[in-house]
């Protein structure tokens, strides 16, 4: 049997154990070390590869065409918009080594409970987003977010606070 058909297999059989847990997995995703905590829906086309761990909390969401690369922590009533990209690696970027050969430099990024991460939105190794913040459609987050702030454009700022 090929390795392909194989990991297919796997994969049927790992859905399979997290229905039953809550977690509903739509077609066409792909996803390796990571640990649901609790429900979560996961819609097609997207990708999940903990580096080593995506630890994912109870009632989360993620749209279509995401792609999580890491080690994430993220929290509690978390929702993300399509075409997301949460990265938390880089490529070196020294003088005299080809950028290709360049080692990589990773950092972890946390996402407190109760966020929402809009469409299109990247968001970069180290950064640490606070509870109940808001990320705007199309920001790039590359420092952290206070709590319950409402950041947008590039790089991402805050334009004010929730409870404002």
């Amino acid at each position: 049997m090929p390795k392909t058909i194989k990991n297919k297999i796997k994969l049927f059989f790992k859905k399979i154990v997290l229905i039953r847990t809550g977690v509903k997995i739509a077609n066409n995703v792909v996803f390796s070390g990571c640990e649901f905590k609790g429900c979560a829906v996961i819609e097609p086309y997207c990708r999940l590869s903990g580096d080593p761990k995506i630890s994912i909390g109870n009632n989360f969401y993620i749209n279509a065409f995401c792609h999580l690369l890491g080690n994430i922590t993220i929290g509690d009533d978390v929702m993300i918009g399509p075409k997301t990209v949460i990265w938390g690696r880089d490529h070196g970027k020294e003088m005299g080594l080809p950028m290709k050969q360049q080692p990589h430099s990773k950092a972890d990024i946390v996402i407190s409970d109760d966020v929402w991460i809009g469409a299109n939105v990247t968001i970069l190794k180290g950064v640490k987003i606070g509870k109940g913040a808001v990320i705007g459609a199309g920001a790039v987050v590359t420092k952290d977010v206070p709590e319950y702030a409402i950041v947008v454009g590039n790089p991402a700022r805050v334009v004010k606070y929730r409870n404002q």
